[in-house]
């Protein structure tokens, strides 16, 4: 095994890696040492002991976070606990990081299991029995419960993406504290740290739609007594995307520039609470992969985050990590959790 975990946990609480904004210094004291940030991989597909071996062999980089993709099912008598994948996450040393889709697919489309279905009690018992296959997990798992809720493309709490609209904040909100109220009734509070993670851009976006005010990240947020701790997702599309055949131009962009105003939002949104990247890539189109990825690491320190989780798949585009860069250009993600004050002393400010 060649890694360490830097995420420990005791109590039910997260320990390590910037729990708690560090306090105001006292004047002419030194800033406190750069902090590890953990880092992990997103995976499209099962996660199994074979996988996860074969990716740190292949990246040479430890996996702290291993995140996995879960749906409900269509029929709430349907058990589909990944007690197998969270396991193998755990034999390998890495914290289960479990996104779950309240969504199923049917005749090969998406179908969003609306809000009132699960306030309402339709999904209680499939709830209640996942909480419990946490609950009896021998150690914390991270919940990404409807994420980038943001985004129309998910529309999570509406049936459709027509049904996306200024309702949907208080929709969403009432769908994730019932969840939460149900894990907490079977007992699995300790086991079970719920994440709120927008997108880093707002589909449709306030910046750039008068009529989208309502669809900000904090209109969503179930309130402190409901949120663990806190996820960003974003990526750097380059230049793959054009107008005449995407419906919108993209172009190379810096983590920064990606990240910054949801960072800050959700530091002032809960400013007690750890923050995630649970899922950004870089393609290589339009700029430099590997100076995009060393600016990401660089970033992830200063900023304090507590994780940074690639996601390591061919699909739309080729997100692997190595895909496009030489081996060496993942030495800042190793020096991110081993040499962070040397990651930041070196730190290059190109794109």
């Amino acid at each position: 095994m060649i890694h360490r975990r830097l995420i420990r946990w005791a109590g039910g609480t997260l320990l390590g890696a910037h729990c708690l904004l560090p306090a105001a210094l006292p004047a002419g004291s030194a800033p406190p040492p750069a902090q590890p940030v953990g880092f992990g991989v997103a995976l499209d597909g099962a996660a199994t002991g074979e996988r996860l071996a074969e990716l740190e062999q292949e990246l040479a980089l430890a996996l702290d976070l291993v995140a996995i993709f879960i749906q409900f099912p269509q029929d709430p008598g349907y058990d589909n606990f990944p007690a197998e994948q969270l396991e193998a996450i755990r034999e390998a040393g890495a914290r289960p990081v479990l996104t779950w889709e309240p969504m199923y697919i049917r005749d090969g489309e998406e179908h969003v299991i609306p809000a009132g279905a699960l306030t309402d009690g339709a999904y209680d018992a499939y709830l209640r029995r996942f909480a419990r296959g946490i609950r009896e997990f021998p150690e914390p798992v991270i919940i990404r419960f409807a994420h980038e809720m943001n985004l129309e493309r998910y529309h999570w709490g509406s049936a459709s993406a027509e049904g996306f609209g200024p309702s949907s904040p208080a929709r969403y909100r009432a769908m994730f504290r019932h969840v939460v109220e149900l894990f907490r009734d079977e007992g699995a509070a300790d086991n079970a740290r719920f994440a709120f993670n927008p997108n880093a851009e707002s589909v449709p976006s306030p910046e750039h739609d008068p009529d989208a005010d309502w669809n900000r990240p904090e209109a969503y947020y179930p309130g402190d007594d409901y949120v663990d701790l806190l996820g960003m997702d974003g990526y750097n599309w380059g230049t793959t995307r054009t107008r005449e055949e995407h419906g919108w131009d993209s172009r190379f962009l810096p983590f920064e520039t990606i990240f910054e105003p949801l960072y800050q939002t959700l530091r002032e949104l809960a400013p007690g609470k750890p923050i995630y990247v649970f899922e950004t890539a870089s393609v290589t189109d339009g700029g430099d992969k590997a100076a995009w990825i060393e600016t990401a690491a660089a970033t992830a320190v200063d900023w304090e985050l507590a994780g940074l989780v690639w996601f390591h798949n061919d699909k739309e585009e080729d997100w692997r990590l190595d895909a496009g860069v030489p081996p060496e250009a993942l030495d800042p993600l190793r020096r991110m959790r081993s040499e962070p004050a040397a990651l930041l002393e070196g730190r290059s400010h190109g794109d």
